[in-house]
């Protein structure tokens, strides 16, 4: 119990923001009727509760079966089935991941089915499973993160230039949505446990990080790979295809709750799975220590289930309903500046955020503490979504324009970044664009760009999940660059010192 509490006063302190910023756009700006307002806090209620009762059910449950299946792996002494075995978790994982499961649908819809739903979850997902696969090889082999990074957005921008502007959405964003609330913390603690063969204590705990960076990597490849082979495409939304308002004030709810209910199962099904498998067969654990997994992951299915009927019936809504009213006032720079404190608000109420700001400061000993890089994320994300905005207000100005120079940067970076401030940030640009990411803020710029005359709400409603994923990989290389600033200015004020303790004086009182 007091360990729900705690997460309580920790959720709550996360999504108080939002709540507090949608309340006064409602007041200042954006008024909202009483029934919309209703069902926004109902859907705060829905998403404190959810997210705390997830995050218990993440430390019980889905945390030691990634660590678990990790060191199994290591243990068999095989690389080929280690590989396989990243390969298989790396999917299964994806394929189920809620986040992904949202934006494939909204791809599907606005686009006419030219792109199933399906055959987005299973490209992005053998994708992710192939660079899963990757990073377990990096870490055995111990290959410096920058490397393999190189070579893989090499391929990227590749594969970008021969694709249409609109598959960059798409890859993109689903980089940011595959990587969330479930498939976050797994990846994490797999790495950890696959980490333990190359002494990673001694290591600074480097190669536990990077492996949700690389399976956010694949996301982006799998998806241009799809787009350089799929030569006809109708790439026209559907009419209609705007936000239709709800018919009561439960039903977006009720409807929420039935697929929430099917998705969540869908995304605990492969945990249960691998979790059965490996303690009949391999592993030996005593009955409390099962209990203890299975109890957790019940909290992360019935915390999933609360956190996504909160955002998808009540988050959704509002984010597309102010984003609209803010372009009907006919004040861009207001618009811009709302986005700004919105992605600041949102990201930090992420579950996946919070999974990896705690990792972090686990297993760097508290050198580096969670908040300091919240701060950093937060700034970050506040920028990207504003930028999303104003690319939406701006004819022409294309996601390439913006990724293109932004990842140029980041790779420019990574030469001089220590390699566990990079592995940090490319998990950090996963983790950023979870659940309220794919589903309110990228509800918000739909409806700015349903309302802006000159957008196109299919080419410039998608995008702003690409923003926000790129903006850590920046800020937190910059944290990373301050740390390395201040150790050696620490190092030379410290050889400053030492000749006066080494002075005429000293060594005659000697």
């Amino acid at each position: 119990m007091g360990t729900f509490t705690e997460k309580i006063k920790e959720v709550l302190a996360a999504v108080l923001p939002v709540t507090l910023f949608v309340i006064v756009l409602h007041f200042a700006l954006t008024p909202l009727t009483g029934q919309q307002m209703g069902q926004f806090l109902l859907g705060a209620f829905l998403v404190i509760i959810g997210l705390a009762v997830f995050l218990v059910g993440v430390d019980l449950g889905a945390t030691p079966i990634g660590r678990l299946g990790g060191r199994f792996l290591v243990n068999t002494g095989k690389l080929p089935l280690l590989l396989a075995g990243g390969l298989f978790l790396g999917f299964l994982i994806s394929i189920a991941e809620p986040d992904l499961q949202i934006l494939a649908a909204q791809v599907q819809e606005l686009t006419s089915f030219s792109i199933t739903k399906w055959q987005m979850v299973i490209v992005v997902s053998v994708g992710v499973g192939l660079l899963v696969m990757v990073g377990f090889w990096r870490i055995i082999k111990q290959i410096r993160l920058r490397y393999v990074l190189w070579v893989t957005y090499g391929v990227i921008l590749i594969l970008s230039i021969i694709n249409r502007p609109l598959f960059h959405d798409f890859a993109f964003d689903a980089s940011g949505a595959t990587t969330g609330a479930i498939t976050t913390p797994f990846i994490l603690a797999l790495a950890a446990g696959v980490a333990q063969v190359t002494a990673s204590r001694r290591e600074d705990a480097r190669d536990q990080f990077g492996l949700v960076g690389m399976a956010s990597a694949g996301a982006i490849l799998a998806v241009l790979a799809q787009g350089a082979l799929q030569k006809s495409f109708d790439a026209a939304p559907p009419p209609g295809a705007g936000w239709q308002p709800p018919a009561s004030f439960f039903e977006p709810f009720r409807l929420a709750a039935g697929v929430s209910f099917r998705d969540s199962l869908l995304s605990l099904a492969p945990l249960v799975i691998i979790f059965f498998l490996l303690h009949v067969t391999v592993l030996t654990l005593r009955g409390r220590e099962k209990s203890r997994v299975y109890t957790g992951l019940f909290f992360c299915y019935l915390g999933l289930v609360l956190f996504m009927v909160g955002v998808m019936g009540g988050f959704m809504s509002t984010g597309h309903l102010i984003g609209n009213e803010l372009v009907l006032r006919g004040k861009p720079l207001i618009t811009i500046m709302a986005g700004f404190f919105l992605g600041m608000a949102t990201v930090i109420a992420e579950p996946a955020v919070h999974v990896l700001t705690l990792s972090v400061e686990e297993e760097t000993d508290g050198i580096i503490p969670r908040k300091v890089v919240l701060a950093f994320l937060a700034v970050g994300v506040a920028f990207s979504v504003a930028l999303a905005v104003l690319r939406i207000y701006t004819p022409g100005l294309e996601l390439w324009h913006i990724l293109l120079p932004g990842y140029i940067l980041i790779m420019i970076m990574s030469y001089f970044t220590p390699d566990l401030f990079l592995g940090i940030a490319f998990d950090a640009g996963g983790v950023a664009s979870g659940p309220m990411t794919a589903t309110f803020i990228l509800a918000f710029t739909q409806g700015i760009a349903e309302g802006v005359p000159t957008a196109d709400l299919l080419l410039d409603g998608f995008g702003v999940v690409a923003l926000v994923a790129m903006a850590p990989l920046i800020t937190l290389q910059i944290l990373g660059l301050i740390s390395v600033w201040r150790g050696r200015r620490q190092q030379k004020q410290t050889s400053l010192v030492t000749p006066e303790l080494q002075s005429p004086g000293i060594e005659e009182e000697d």
